[in-house]
């Protein structure tokens, strides 16, 4: 008996850009997940994973990070870390070592990024707890969870935004960087 041969008219998927985003805590990754679903293109070809880490020192983040993620595939690796702790160069050598861009959150922290998207000033003299106590209580919610951000930055926001550490994130959801 003759067999038939069965033509496969399967299209072809286009293959995704990965990257992976870690957040400092909590917060960051609620804010990240909240500009992921806000600015998404459903056919972009991109596909993040946005992770957190518990906080600690810049190092520690780093090395978390490093250790946990090491064995999965990314086409783009990004950390994303407050800026009121100043980073060491050998922690820097150790990101990029590992594949890892550093973004760092300006001014101070995510929560001084946040204020300034909003036209706010942030002083040079505020800290990051001064910060969080402005911006939390204004958010819709807790602020580790996505939906806290979308009344004060729906994605009109986000695409104006003249805080250069968030438009930064913009474009590594975007697969724009590197």
């Amino acid at each position: 008996m003759a067999r038939k041969r069965i033509s496969q008219h399967r299209q072809r998927q286009a293959s995704k850009t990965t990257l992976l985003i870690v957040g400092e805590g909590a917060d960051d990754q609620a804010f990240i997940k909240h500009m992921h679903q806000q600015l998404r293109q459903r056919q972009s070809g991109i596909k993040p994973k946005i992770e957190k880490q518990s906080g600690g020192s810049p190092g520690n983040i780093i090395d978390n990070a490093t250790r946990k993620y090491v064995h999965q595939d990314f086409d783009q690796r990004f950390i994303v870390l407050d800026a009121d702790v100043p980073l060491s160069q050998q922690e820097r050598d150790k990101a990029r070592k590992n594949g890892y861009c550093l973004i760092l959150w300006a001014p101070t922290c995510l929560e001084g990024a946040l204020l300034e998207v909003l036209g706010e000033r942030v002083g040079a003299h505020e800290t990051a707890q001064q910060l969080k106590n402005r911006l939390h209580p204004r958010l819709n919610g807790n602020h580790t969870q996505p939906e806290a951000y979308s009344e004060l930055f729906p994605g009109a926001v986000l695409q104006i935004s003249g805080n250069d550490s968030v438009n930064t994130v913009r474009s590594a959801l975007a697969g724009q960087l590197i």
